[in-house]
Parts: C-alpha cells; structure tokens; sequence
C-alpha cells in the first residue's frame, strides 16, 4: 500500500507543515536581522566579481605619502591649496571637490582669504560640510567651512558614509542634517556643479524638516547602497606635489572631475569596504570618488523594502517543497544544495545586474534546513508506517517478533530495531507463502487424486458397489484433516498452552488407536507411568501428535508385531514420549527426510497411502512447544520420539 493511500494527505499535508515552518524560520531571521553578516558577505562578494574599469574622467589629487616628504608635516598653509587650485582651475575642470574640512580659521586671515580667492576666481569648487560630535557630551554639531569660503564655495555637501554592524562602508544617505535631512552628499554638489547630475537622483533626495524637539538629533533620510569600481587604488590618481610643482600639465584637467583629498597613512578618513584587499582600507576621498561614479551613472543600489523583503524570504524558503517530495534522499540533497548556492549566488548579482538588494539570509537558513526538516517528516512518517505495520503484523503472524512487544514498547524502539523486525516479519511472510504454495500443490494433487476418483466412479454408467468409493473418499478426508490440524498447530500460540497430564494424555491417544490395532494384528504395549506427569501444552494436538506416531508405526510395522509407547525423563527439565516398533533401520537421508512438509518413506512412499503430513505435524507440535521430535534406530527397533520442556511428578516440587 502506498503512504499516500496509508495517510491521507500524505505529501501535501506534512509538504504544507514544513513549508510553514520553513516560512517561520525564514521571517525571524530577515526580521531579527541576527544573519545580517551573511547579508553583507553576500553583497561584498557581489561588489568584488563586479570590478569594471574606473571612468577616465574622474581623477583624484592626492596629499600622498611622497607629497609629504617633499612639502612637509600636515596641515599644510592655505596659500599653497590656493596655489594648487589655481594650476587646476586654469586646466578648466568640470568641478573640483575638496576633501579638505576648512570648518576653522587657520590664524592667519591673509592665507584664509588667499584660498578664498582662489575658490572664488575657479568657480567650480565644491567643500565639505562635516557633521561631527563635541568632544564634552557627545553633542552633535554641523561644521560649515569658514564664512570667507562659505561666499565664495560653488557648492557645500556632506561627507560621510555609513558603517554598518561590521565596521564596513556600504552605504550612504541622500540627505542628513541635524533637526532637517537637507544637506545633499558631498559627491552630489560636485556632480550638480559639474551639470553631471542626473534628474532621478534630484527626485529621489527630498529632505525633510523634523520636529523641534529633534533640532539637536541627526536626522538620515533615502539610504543607498553604493558600487565600487575595484579595490583602492582604482581610481586615477595624480601627486599633490607633482601637481604644484608644475609636472603635470593643466590641461590634463580639462573638462574632468578633479578630487583632491589625503590618501596619505595617518591623514583624513580610512574605511574598511567590501573591496578592500587584504583588510587594506580606503582612503576616503576614493570611497567619495566611488559615491560620486555611482550617482552619475545611476548605479545606486535601492534596498528593497521591510514588507516585500520578509515575503519574499517566505516563499523562497518555501522553493525546495518543489522537488522534495518528489526526489529521493540523496537527489533532494543535492538540488537542495544547489538551490541555496544558486540562491546566493543570484542574491549577490541582484545589486550589480538591477541595483536592487535583498537580504537573503533568512531564505538561505531556512533553505540549509529544508532537506534535514523535509527528512525529519519522511522518517516520522515512516516511522508511524512501520509501527502500524507492527501492530498488524503482532495480530497476524503469532510467530513474529512484535509478539513480545507491546504497542507502548513499539514506540520506544529504534529505528533500526523497527526495520529489523518488519525484515523478520517479512522472512516469517515469506515462509507462510511458500506454506501457502504447497497446500495448493497439496490440494490440487494430492487431495484432488482420490476425490477425481470417486467422482469418476459415480458417473460412469457402472459404478458398481458403493464400498468402493470408501477407501479414496476416507483418504481425502483424512488428507484434510491432518492438513488443518497442521494449520491449526502452525497457529499454536506458546502464550495459551494449559497444564495437563502428559500420562492420560497417551493412555486416551492407546485407546483410540486400540482397535486398529487389532484389526492389523499387531499389539501395543503400554510403558507408561501411574502417576501423573504435568506439563504445559495443548491437549488436543499432542494427543494427535501422539496418535500420529502410533498410525505410523501401524503402518510401517511387521505383522504380529509388538508396537511400544512409553515416556521417560532424560534430564530433570524434560520429558520425553516415543512410540517404538520393528523395522529396518533407516539410511541418514531418510531420516532427515522423513519430517518434512509432504514427505514419505518405505512403504509409505511407495504405496502413497499417506498425505505426508504426519510425521511433520509432529515436528511442528513438538517445536511449536519449545521441545523437538526425532527417530533413532538401533537392534532392529526404530523408535520415533517427541521431547518436551518441564515434566514435574505432584509432590516434586515440594
């Protein structure tokens, strides 16, 4: 019978158990964010296949390692910056950006309006706002550049990038500002004055004012996941010093996004990115540079939002209950497998192909469980299979293992125990079949051959004394007879065996064949005790077991012949019984067929007088009672025996 014709509903139901637990596991983790690692992981190994060739139009000048073994320590005096920005300025750059905070005046007023002019007369040059915490409370404070530079800036945006629970640079916001989100990003104001902005990020970036209360709070509003063009590095880079000393020529500058910032170890910002190679950090004014190329071209990567995220976590932890209930084990884990590299592996694309990212980890966890859950609901369910199998099997086959087994100590087995049993029980099926085969072949022929032959008496026009029809009839019937006092010995449950007397019970099975005896001229002999001997077995079918014996020996026995059946003991634990008569001995083979299903010998076999049951219906009565039944030959008397467990006299165990 199929499982699903044993259990109903069987997939669907226990498909739909598991998908929702599944789509449970997958929500608490999206939603707990306790996996966002994996999440970054992902995205960072999206960012490190997707390096592209930086855009040629994009340099940075930088306050490198060299530049300050030639110029000097840091800070530098605001002339020499006034200096450089007039040998760019005049190369006519689309826009310059500063990395450099000018939030303080330098103490000497000149060198500030130096670089004020300098500013004023490009026209193209965008600061930094920096938002920064006081050193005393933690307060949060906007730090604007000088007012001299303030007139005369093209441009003021904020610098800054979002560390997520890593440490890790990934993302910016369009607009943050303290009590108002309205200051644009630092690379935004460089790109607007370069007339490189594109429309879709002006509507994307709608600041807002917040309450009065929050004018002390930072306030963050549009946040975006940003590309990297490669490791650090990546982007062009020119010598400040080189620049200022005049070996670069101006127009090199031309019609190009000009940088300038530190890229010098121990000056300005530092951060760890998903590109970093080796752990080597970023200087910032290149993180800029890569906020900066994926705002012109539109490379922004929009995080899909709380609600259609945990939906869609729930129904990509649902997928593999495509193919589970369908595979087996092996090929269900290793599309199972796929599925979750394939899943990651799509997940890392999403940004680099469509700009959109989706954090996958609650839909993988739950994918790595899918198979191990689906398996766990397979084995219960082959588990409840089994047991009920058991409980049939214990009502069916008394000869099983589950005989000793309740339905309590069913559930507690192993699993591997279950299996062995219902294998036995298969072998003991198996064995029952091949009885099954042979009764057929019993009946068909042997029980068939007498009957055929009566019938084929009675139709013919003759059919003569009706005496004659006896013989073949009576063989039929008695053919049948032993052939279900077999099948009711073979049934014979150890658990219901009764005390009875062993002695009675031969004197009754003498008795009944007394007068056949006589009729054979042969005699019996009883060597039976008087008292009684007490043991436990079935009355009824050691009393034909016994009666077996004494046919057998009628047929087989010499005329005027003495037939003997006695009991004895010969160990304190068994009795034994035996029916004895005259006889050639028998060969070993003989002996070994001679208690078999459907076997005959000597004159049996040749005359096939008998339904070679007999003998085996004694074996079976004698193994069915936990003793065993056997024939040994010695001066000319053959004496076949039955031995059984116990024996106790009344009074022995006193």
């Amino acid at each position: 019978m199929s499982a699903q014709a044993r259990f109903p509903g069987w997939p669907g139901r226990e498909a739909l158990r598991v998908a929702l637990l599944l789509a449970a596991i997958s929500l608490a983790i999206t939603a707990s964010g306790l996996l966002v690692r994996v999440d970054h992981l992902l995205f960072d190994i999206g960012q490190r296949i997707n390096w592209r060739q930086a855009a040629a139009d994009v340099l940075i000048i930088a306050v490198d390692q060299d530049s300050l073994d030639r110029l000097g320590r840091w800070p530098w005096p605001r002339e020499r910056h006034a200096r450089l920005l007039d040998i760019v300025c005049a190369g006519r750059p689309a826009a310059v950006g500063v990395d450099i905070a000018f939030s303080e005046h330098s103490g000497d007023p000149s060198a500030d309006a130096l670089l004020a002019d300098a500013v004023a007369r490009c026209g193209k040059v965008v600061l930094p706002l920096v938002i920064e915490s006081t050193r005393s409370g933690g307060q949060l404070l906007e730090s604007p550049p000088i007012a001299p530079l303030l007139a005369a800036v093209a441009g003021i945006g904020r610098i800054g990038v979002h560390l997520d629970e890593d440490g890790i640079g990934r993302s910016v916001y369009l607009r943050e500002g303290l009590g108002a989100a309205v200051w644009p990003l630092w690379a935004e104001e460089v790109l607007r004055v370069s007339e490189q902005l594109p429309p879709a990020v002006l509507a994307d970036a709608t600041g807002s004012v917040g309450h009065p209360d929050e004018r002390y709070q930072l306030l963050r509003e549009n946040a975006r996941r940003f590309e990297f063009v490669g490791p650090p590095g990546s982007v062009q880079r020119l010598s400040y010093a080189r620049v200022l000393d005049g070996l670069i020529a101006p127009q090199v500058f031309a019609g190009k996004i000009v940088l300038i910032g530190a890229t010098a170890v121990g000056l300005g910002d530092f951060l760890p990115t998903p590109v970093s190679a080796l752990g080597e950090p970023m200087p910032g004014v290149e993180v800029q540079a890569n906020v900066l190329l994926s705002l012109r071209d539109g490379r922004l990567i929009s995080e899909l939002a709380t609600l259609p995220t945990l939906l869609l976590a729930a129904l990509l932890a649902c997928i593999p209950l495509l193919w589970l209930p369908r595979l087996m084990a092996l090929s269900g884990l290793l599309v199972s497998s796929l599925w979750v590299l394939a899943l990651g592996a799509a997940c890392a694309l999403l940004p680099v192909l469509w700009q959109v990212w989706f954090a996958p980890a609650g839909a993988l966890f739950a994918g790595l469980f899918a198979f191990p859950l689906w398996s766990w609901r397979r084995l219960e369910a082959a588990r409840a299979h089994l047991d009920q199998e058991l409980r049939q099997l214990r009502a069916l086959l008394p000869e099983s293992p589950t005989t000793a087994a309740l339905p309590g100590e069913i559930r507690r087995l192993g699993f591997e125990q279950r299996i062995a049993w219902v294998q036995a029980a298969q072998r003991r099926m198996a064995a029952l079949e091949a009885g099954r085969k042979e009764a057929l072949g019993f009946i068909s022929h042997d029980l068939r051959a007498p009957l055929a032959g009566a019938v084929a008496r009675l139709e013919s026009e003759a059919p003569g004394d009706p005496q004659h029809l006896l013989p073949p009839l009576r063989r039929a019937l008695g053919m049948a007879q032993a052939f279900l006092s077999l099948a009711r010995a073979e049934a014979l449950d150890p658990d219901r065996l009764k005390e009875l007397d062993l002695c009675a019970l031969l004197q009754q099975a003498a008795d009944e064949i007394f007068a056949l005896a006589r009729q054979g001229r042969r005699r019996i002999v009883r060597q039976l005790p008087e008292q009684p001997l007490w043991i436990k077995g079935d009355f009824e079918l050691l009393e034909r077991c016994a009666i077996n014996l004494l046919d057998n020996a009628l047929r087989h026995a010499p005329a005027s012949t003495v037939i003997s059946i006695g009991l004895d003991r010969p160990r304190d634990d068994e009795v034994r019984f035996w029916v004895e008569n005259d006889g050639p001995p028998l060969l070993a083979d003989e002996k070994d067929k001679l208690f078999q299903r459907f076997s005959r010998g000597g004159q049996e076999a040749a005359s096939a007088s008998g339904s070679g049951l007999g003998l085996y219906f004694v074996r079976t009565v004698a193994e069915r009672h936990g003793g065993a039944a056997g024939v040994d030959c010695a001066a000319g008397r053959i004496r076949f025996w039955v031995s059984l467990p116990g024996g106790e006299v009344p009074g022995s165990g006193d």
